[in-house]
């Protein structure tokens, strides 16, 4: 594996990632259908940098495809931002309303047990049931909702990506440094064999 290679895709997509985090979170006016469209560029960018920053023999068929798909899926995505963002409204409120039973369940079963600290998951889960209801009966404040915590989520990624990248191509320096692993060429004779046991 090419590391040098591999640091720059990481740290492209993890600049990429910021940026668009932060343009998520601070474009003046921004509306949902802007937003949404923001990110299928997003996912766009990073399926064509991932396949032309790709290190030399890594491009398989398997990389080409999923690339291939991105695009697609950004594609889709851009030309029905509304529909995409009350999809995923809809869905992350089901997936909240679903966990916040859950954890009344279980803060239940921990009071039945003697634990003493089963109210607050109780708390939770109510907390839960609720979020998951605004999200699903105000989809135009949960769509807002989701966006602001998908800027947060991708400037985080972006950052973590960055520090990927950087740590990779540090390791990439260090083994190129190595003298165990790249012995000088002094110019003396080089034995070699065979050990027979």
């Amino acid at each position: 594996m090419d590391l040098k290679r591999t640091s720059r895709v990481v740290i492209t997509n993890g600049v990429i990632a910021c940026l668009v985090g932060l343009l998520m979170v601070v474009w003046p006016g921004a509306t949902a259908e802007v937003v949404v469209r923001i990110f299928a560029g997003w996912l766009a960018v990073i399926a064509v940098a991932s396949l032309v920053f790709a290190p030399k023999g890594g491009r398989s068929g398997s990389m080409v495809a999923r690339s291939v798909l991105l695009v697609l899926l950004a594609a889709l995505i851009f030309f029905s931002p509304m529909f995409f963002a009350a999809f995923v409204t809809i869905l992350t409120g089901f997936a909240i309303i679903f966990f916040g039973f859950l954890g009344v369940m279980v803060s239940l079963f921990m009071r039945r047990m003697g634990a003493s600290a089963w109210w607050l998951l109780t708390v939770i889960g109510v907390l839960g049931i609720i979020l998951g209801g605004f999200f699903l009966f105000a989809p135009e404040a949960g769509v807002t909702t989701l966006i602001f915590t998908l800027a947060i989520f991708i400037f985080v990624v972006g950052i973590a990506l960055v520090a990927l990248g950087r740590r990779l191509h540090k390791t990439a320096d260090a083994i190129r440094h190595d003298p165990r692993r790249n012995p000088p060429d002094d110019g003396g004779d080089v034995i070699s064999g065979e050990i027979i046991e």
